[in-house]
This record gives C-alpha cells, structure tokens and sequence, in this order.
C-alpha cells in the first residue's frame, strides 16, 4: 500500500504524463506477452509480423488472442494502476436495475439510426490514404465475426465486446471526459470533443460519423447517470449484439448480417428510432434526477 496516491498530489501536466508513461509500457509488455503466447500455443508456425491467412479460423484466433491482450494492457491495466497512484475516481457507482434496463432499451432502439448515419458517412469520398485504413480494419473485424461454435462466440464478445467496453470507457468517458470538464468547465463541450477524439481514434472513418454519436450519448448517460458502468454497460451492448447477428445460428439461411452490410435503412425507421431513444433519454434523465432528490 506504499504507492497508493503518491503521486495524488502532483500538477495534472504530471499525472498526464504518468497515464501515458503506463499507457505505453503496458502496451508493450502485453504485446510481447501475447506474442509469445501466439508463438506457444502454435509452436512457432504462427507469425504476426508476416501475412497471415484471414480465411483460416486459428490464425484468427491467434490474432483474436493478440487484440485482447492489446485492449488489456492499453487501457485497462494503465487506468487502475494510474487511479491506485493517483486516488484518481473512474466514478464506479452502483446503478438501479431500472436504469440499467433503460440503457439496454436505449442501445437497441437507436440502432436503425446509427445504421442510417453509417449509410451517409459511407457516401464521403475521403482520401486513399485514410481509406487503408479502413478497408485493413473491415476485413480483420468481419475475419473476427466469422464464428463457428458457441465456444467462438463467447471469445469473440470477450475480444470485441468486454473488453473494448471497460477499458475505452475508462480512458475516454472515465478519464478524458472528467479532465476536460474539469479543466474547461463546460460538461456539454467536453462530451463532444471526447466523443469526437473517441471516434478519430479508431481510425475506421467509413463509421466516424455514427461512432461519434455513439460517444455523445455514452457521455451523456455518463454525466446524468454519475457512474461509469452506464457507458460500460451500453458500449458492451452495442458491440456484443453486431457479434451475436453475426453468429451463425441467429442467421437465416438466405441472408447473412454483417455489421458492413449495404443494406438500406428506412429512413422513416431511422427517425422512429430517434424519437424512441429521445423519450427513453428524457425519462433516464429523470428517474436520475429523482433518485438525486
């Protein structure tokens, strides 16, 4: 217990400093963990530093292993050690079972509207260059969603789900949304710059629209609800029900989803869609506002 806070009371400069010190190193040393974990389970005839074969499901897995150690060390492992030395609070209050029905409800209904937002920003022409981008990050995600056990599925939600949901939270809503609010004193102002940064991180532009939508409301449901498992919550339910249609057995016989599907959105479900997360925000908000009471 020597370490807990001792950096608590060092400027903000310092403890940024610290964050990304963490950030850094643990991003390296669960990389080489994992990849030395690749390299045992497969005996050596697996290397990521060399093309690898996206059609052949134990290579994925292999590749799955990596991301999920790469999600670990990035996010999730630098956000404790820095609150343990820092007494830094990610606000992990407790939430009612009303409210976490409310985000579950709020997650579904707005996905018509997202669809239609992916459908616009996928319209933008934007640069080669930015386009590499995305078309490497396309095909490693749809190799991901090629399930075919049950056993695949729950490694899959661990991969893209569990993990990207507490530890980008952490970071974006928990840390970087708190310090902006902080530093410039306009919550509204600091939701929308971290939604922003949360989505251009992800460097998937083909869904930079929609993803920052997403991270407007994950910041909102953070502030009215004051506790970080509201966005966890949320951020694993959007994430794990694109895995679950993916997966084989949730899928008719003469049509396959895919969470890059060309398929169109209606444009009057869309707003149906908007005006049922309204309402279910407006009475969030309330029932927040009187448990506050």
């Amino acid at each position: 217990m020597a370490f807990k806070g001792v950096y608590s009371n060092k400027s903000s400069f310092f403890k940024g400093f610290i964050l990304l010190s963490l950030i850094f190193i643990s991003s390296i040393i669960h990389t080489i963990l994992a990849i030395a974990l690749v390299k045992f389970f497969s005996q050596g005839s697996f290397d990521i530093t060399q093309n690898y074969d996206l059609g052949n499901q134990l290579s994925v897995n292999y590749l799955k292993m990596v991301q999920l150690f790469s999600g670990v060390g990035m996010f999730i492992v630098p956000s404790f050690i820095y609150s343990y030395l820092t007494n830094f609070n990610f606000n992990f209050n407790k939430i009612s079972r009303q409210s976490s029905i409310l985000v579950i409800a709020i997650i579904m209904l707005i996905t018509p509207f997202i669809g239609l937002l992916l459908e616009w920003n996928m319209k933008i022409d934007f640069p080669e260059w930015i386009l590499y981008f995305d078309n490497n990050s396309e095909a490693l995600i749809l190799a991901f969603l090629k399930m075919e056990s049950w056993l695949d599925l729950l490694y899959t939600i661990l991969v893209i789900a569990v993990v990207p949901a507490i530890g980008e939270e952490l970071i974006f809503r928990g840390y970087l949304q708190q310090k902006l609010a902080k530093r410039f004193g306009d919550m509204n102002a600091s939701i929308f710059l971290t939604a922003f940064l949360f989505s251009l991180i992800h460097f998937h532009f083909d869904g930079l629209i929609p993803r920052f939508v997403l991270g407007i409301l994950l910041g909102y449901l953070f502030y009215w609800g004051r506790s970080l498992w509201l966005p966890i919550l949320a951020h694993f339910v959007n994430n794990a029900q694109g895995v679950v249609l993916s997966h084989p057995f949730f899928q008719l016989e003469d049509q396959q989803y895919s969470v890059y599907s060309n398929e169109k959105i209606d444009p009057i479900l869309a707003l149906f869609s908007l005006m049922a997360v309204t309402l279910l925000l407006y009475i969030f908000k309330q029932n927040i506002a009187i448990k506050k009471d």
